[in-house]
């Protein structure tokens, strides 16, 4: 039989060690939580009598985490995050129309698809509150791991086996070079030609280079790579001052190619793609906002749009 208080008192006290593990003072944890400094010791020493062991050294005035406070660290955060998730899912029966969507995306689908989509569902949906967090495929992840976040939008391939994959949409690839380049004025080019020209790509893990082999295998590592810059907002600067040319998604280069600052290159028999991709945990409760969500992407990527 669970006993609700004891239960409570617990939450309260992993949450006390988990902000002084990560602030690492008495200071800004009393700042956070806004306790007094008894109220935090006692916290942490309830929680270390509980567990039988020492969690926390307190060394040139900080405190560092033991190899048992480690472990309970790894575990507290993952706990914390399963409450707030529940508390989300629980409140999510009283009014199916409220709540908030918390969202990661990796930076091309933030940038350059994102704002479209919740432009249209805030429309749609407009008392539920977007959460939303650009960053790296891994980190997008980790979040979700961590329940951190609910839903992500990834390019990247997912491995971690604790992770659902739903396909979002096939996102067309152009090579693009300058209005100067040879090139600007062809027809097209052989996918041969694309290993005689310096080529500029963004940061590591973005998926262009995996979604190259995918389609035309091994052959993609004869790529000479000359630039390996941070962004695709990078990439399409440096292909404008003709430093190279670049495959990047479509989308990121429809003002470019209307401006002419940049020129489109169809490539002979050849039209690539990048997959992204709609992850969650596979043991999520989706509140109802998170099902509409995701219904949504899916009926957006069948969408016309400008």
């Amino acid at each position: 039989m669970i006993i609700v208080g004891d239960f409570v008192d617990l939450l309260h006290h992993i949450k006390t060690f988990v902000c002084l593990a990560e602030n690492q003072t008495m200071a800004k944890t009393m700042d956070i939580l806004l306790y007094s400094q008894p109220t935090v010791s006692t916290h942490i020493t309830s929680l270390e009598k509980y567990y039988n062991c020492s969690l926390l050294e307190f060394k040139n005035k900080q405190y560092f985490l033991t190899e048992e406070g480690t472990c309970l660290y790894n575990y507290g955060v993952q706990l914390l995050g399963l409450e707030l998730e529940t508390s989300k899912a629980m409140a999510d029966f009283g009014n199916l129309e409220r709540g908030t969507l918390c969202i990661g995306a990796s930076s091309n689908i933030g940038i350059y698809t994102l704002p479209q989509v919740l432009g249209v569902f805030h429309n749609k949906y407009p008392n539920l509150k977007l959460q939303v967090l650009l960053d790296r495929n891994y980190v997008i992840e980790k979040s979700l791991l961590d329940y951190k976040l609910g839903i992500g939008i990834i390019e990247s391939d997912v491995s971690d086996t604790y992770l659902k994959i739903e396909l979002f949409r096939k996102e067309p690839l152009t090579l693009i070079v300058s209005p100067y380049h040879p090139w600007a004025t062809k027809d097209c080019v052989e996918v041969d030609d694309l290993f005689t020209q310096p080529f500029i790509v963004g940061e590591p893990g973005s998926g262009t280079r995996r979604a190259l082999e995918r389609q035309i295998g091994s052959v993609a590592n004869k790529m000479q790579i000359a630039f390996q810059l941070g962004s695709t907002e990078a990439v399409k600067k440096a292909v404008e001052n003709s430093l190279g040319i670049s495959i990047v998604v479509s989308s990121s280069v429809s003002r470019e190619l209307d401006m002419n600052t940049l020129v489109a290159v169809p490539i002979r028999g050849v039209k690539f793609y990048k997959e992204y991709k709609i992850i969650y945990r596979n043991d999520k409760y989706l509140s109802e906002g998170e099902k509409r969500f995701i219904s949504f992407l899916h009926s957006f990527s069948n969408m016309k749009h400008p």
